[in-house]
């Protein structure tokens, strides 16, 4: 019978430990596929209207925790042009700590596929402000049920996840 359970909870531990390894991580919504980001979840449902779009709850989140430094998004889904419209600010209220800031965010539908995805890299040098829009189209728009958005501080610098980003596309346009 020992036998029977240490096998019974080794195969459980072996299906767990495969999960994470799973083209989806550890998240089905994608999540999984971003290492170190601390994430916010907002539910489509919780987005208001206001004339033809849905403006969402916004995102605040600090990218580095133990100092004043910020990222803040935006988000409003325009249903009927099928467009996802983003702006994303980012505030550097520490004026001798500069970063590379990642912040991505992922509309998924309610099988947990990605339809849309965000990923930008910026360094930020001490005191500095950047914000900017960013528009993406699908068809698929109205089927989004969730956007997950995540930020952290890019310790590998200028690039770090936009290969991973480039993957993640890959598979929304495949």
């Amino acid at each position: 019978m020992t036998t029977l359970l240490r096998a019974s909870s080794l195969a459980a531990l072996a299906a767990t430990l495969l999960s994470f390894g799973s083209s989806q991580g550890a998240f089905a919504d994608g999540r999984g596929d971003w290492n170190g980001y601390a994430w916010q979840q907002i539910k489509v449902a919780d987005c208001q209207a206001a004339a033809t779009v849905l403006v969402c709850p916004p995102y605040h989140q600090k990218w580095d925790w133990k100092r004043s430094q910020w990222v803040d998004i935006s988000i409003e889904l325009d249903l009927a042009r099928g467009e996802l419209r983003l702006t994303q600010r980012l505030t550097d209220s520490d004026p001798r700590d500069d970063d590379y800031v990642c912040v991505t965010a992922l509309a998924v539908d309610a099988g947990g596929d990605n339809v849309v995805a965000h990923h930008q890299n910026w360094y930020m040098s001490p005191g500095a402000d950047a914000e900017d829009t960013f528009r993406y189209t699908s068809a698929a728009l109205d089927q989004v049920t969730t956007i997950h958005i995540g930020s952290k501080q890019c310790r590998q610098g200028a690039g770090q996840d936009d290969a991973l980003y480039a993957q993640v596309l890959a598979r929304i346009h495949s």
